[in-house]
């Protein structure tokens, strides 16, 4: 009977502290929800004591201690130290679940953070290192870095390049500062258009690394930005001779924007730091150089510009006309030099060994640029190219990890209702 009820007492406890921990892990959840990342942090470390093998704990204190330095309010004795543990975290996760994608993920972002420190010290040897160093860790898998080249690929020479978030900004910087591919592009993330100190460096362009951006802004409005106060107003912007030309306009045409403001208190409505940025960049310069947005951009930071936007290759042109149901809509003849081209996208099955379900949707902007391009040409009636279409589709993009099959089926069925 002693022997029976030790066992009992043994079951008993391990199952408690199996609860404990997940209600910890759960209680975590709910404080970082909140954006109690200090909280949820302290939840973990109590979880982490009672099972020190849980590769998720060990991912999530990562995260969290990630958001917690970079996205929460100024953290209080911040320094690389905290860096170093946040990558500890990541580092042990990995450790127990080698194929923990969304570590390896954050690992990247840690990294990338890194970075944009190091640029703002001028420190050009650190700031190229930190995205050598995210890729030997892994930070960048083959579908990812290709993903960076093909976005790169699409754009023209001494191109201004926005982009959206880490996914694509990293390996982009990756390609262009450990690779030296494409480094006559700018590439802008638009998130970091609301921090003045990268504004003025962006402004006069900073060594090998930082090409420089057309902004007209003096360093005391670049110090002194704020939300300006703003309704919503066209604004117009000549077009250069040479544009006209090649989109046949009217000698008089000009651009007509309706900035949107993106803020607004009770009583009114203001333009954000970054949104007054980006329309100064593209007031500046005046058509001289090609821009071109990311498919990653979150549409909210676009400033209504989608609507002047040509799918050019495997990125957004901003062009000076509005391009729906026009013919400048779409650029078939880039689209299918980068994406219907076996070797450009050679690695995209990667993915089904290097998945980070955290980012790896974004592979799905493969599909529906193809699809676009397809129905482009059923719309034309050329249902050879239709079909060359499908059968490339089926030949080189069927990938597990991304319900691809079903993507295919969902584009091949629209079609054919057409």
């Amino acid at each position: 009977m002693k022997r029976i009820f030790l066992i009992f007492v043994c079951l008993f406890s391990f199952s408690s502290l199996c609860g404990q921990e997940t209600n910890l892990k759960e209680n975590a959840l709910s404080a970082f929800r909140k954006g109690d990342y200090k909280n949820a942090i302290e939840l973990l470390e109590q979880a982490k004591n009672n099972d020190p093998n849980d590769a998720e704990i060990f991912y999530y204190l990562g995260y969290f201690s990630h958001y917690l330095a970079y996205d929460s309010r100024p953290l209080i004795g911040y320094d690389e130290n905290h860096s170093d543990r946040v990558l500890q975290y990541l580092n042990k996760a990995i450790e127990l679940n080698p194929q923990f994608g969304d570590a390896y993920y954050f690992i990247g972002a840690e990294y990338g953070a890194r970075a944009i420190q190091a640029l703002q010290r001028d420190d050009e040897k650190k700031y190229i290192s930190s995205y050598q160093t995210a890729y030997a860790k892994g930070a960048f898998p083959g579908w990812l870095i290709e993903y960076a080249k093909n976005t790169l690929k699409s754009c023209d020479e001494n191109a201004i390049l926005f982009t959206g978030g880490d996914a694509e900004f990293n390996p982009i910087q990756f390609l262009r500062l450990v690779e030296n591919y494409r480094k006559d592009v700018t590439v802008i993330p638009i998130a970091l258009l609301n921090r003045p100190w990268y504004v003025r460096k962006l402004r006069n362009g900073f060594g090998n690394i930082l090409p420089k951006a057309p902004i007209s802004f003096s360093n005391e409005q670049i110090l002194d930005m704020h939300p300006y106060k703003w309704d919503t107003l066209t604004i117009e912007i000549p077009i250069s001779k040479e544009m006209k030309n090649e989109l046949t306009l009217r000698q008089n045409a000009k651009m007509r924007w309706k900035l949107e403001p993106d803020l607004k208190s009770e009583r009114r409505t203001y333009l954000s730091p970054d949104r007054a940025v980006l329309a100064n960049i593209i007031e500046t310069n005046n058509w001289e150089r090609p821009i071109y947005f990311s498919l990653g951009c979150n549409p909210l930071t676009l400033a209504g510009l989608a609507e002047y936007f040509q799918l050019d290759g495997f990125v957004n042109k901003l062009l000076p006309i509005e391009t729906k149901d026009t013919k400048h809509e779409i650029n078939p003849d880039k689209i299918e030099k980068i994406l219907l081209v076996a070797s450009n996208i050679k690695n995209l099955r990667d993915v089904e060994d290097h998945d980070m379900p955290r980012v790896s949707n974004i592979l799905l902007n493969y599909y529906s640029v193809i699809f676009k391009l397809a129905n482009y040409y059923s719309k034309q009636n050329q249902t050879e190219k239709v079909e060359e279409i499908l059968d490339f589709l089926k030949r080189n993009m069927k990938i597990k990890a991304l319900q691809a099959e079903k993507t295919i089926e969902y584009i091949e069925d629209n079609l054919r209702k057409q």
